[in-house]
């Protein structure tokens, strides 16, 4: 399973995805979008297109200790626009109000308008450089399934779009000489468990990705 840390929101500990180091053989490129979640891709683009600081705030908390339900708001004053972010927990609701509001800023450029005093010809150069992730591309969810994808990321943005519990990975065998390893990862997902081979974690964690997205494809066919 992938090392977690605490991040704050409003004085809430949020706690933020953190994807180790792993023995890759791809360009220094891939690897940094490999690690890029929705709170920190939408960080990015505030700080690109001096859009401000964006405001997280734990607005509710419900429920049952073992089913809680969190809702966190997301403003940007710059843009004049505010989300809520739902989920299960206070990550995922970040991640969700995080991925809304570059929905957001992606329907407004695409039907023409601005938002606050930020031109239109901004939020195209915005619209383009969110293009490059292909995370951020809905259609890309369940249709790039190789292991040379960043798999792993669509099946987040699944599971954040869905609102079901983001994917778990393990390591569960580790095998061959130190120049040779062989790693088996498993994935997992409510009831669903798939598993992924290979010589480096991040190819075994796009496969199980990959498996797992084939799987919940069937479960949502839309």
């Amino acid at each position: 399973m992938d090392i977690s840390k605490n991040e704050s929101v409003s004085g809430v500990n949020v706690d933020e995805e953190v994807i180790p180091d792993e023995e890759l053989g791809d360009s220094a490129n891939e690897v940094a979008v490999a690690q890029k979640t929705h709170v920190s891709l939408f960080h990015e683009l505030c700080t690109k297109f001096d859009f401000g600081m964006p405001m997280y705030d734990l607005v509710e908390e419900s429920g049952e200790a073992h089913q809680k339900s969190f809702r966190i708001s997301l403003t940007v004053w710059t843009l004049g626009i505010s989300v809520i972010g739902k989920a299960k927990t206070k990550m995922q609701a970040k991640h969700d109000a995080a991925y809304k509001m570059m929905m957001q800023l992606k329907k407004t450029t695409q039907g023409g308008g601005t938002l606050n005093n930020v031109t239109q010809e901004i939020l195209m150069k915005c619209l383009e450089w969110m293009k490059t992730f292909e995370f951020l591309n809905e259609d890309a969810v369940v249709q790039q399934t190789t292991e040379t994808k960043n798999s792993s990321g669509i099946l987040t943005s699944f599971a954040l779009m869905r609102q079901i519990n983001l994917p778990e990975y393990e390591v569960v065998s580790v095998t061959g000489p130190p120049h040779c390893r062989q790693f088996v990862m498993t994935c997992k997902m409510n009831e669903h468990v798939t598993r992924g081979e290979g010589k480096s974690k991040k190819i075994c964690k796009n496969i199980a990705a990959e498996q797992m997205l084939l799987l919940l494809h069937h479960q949502f066919p839309d």
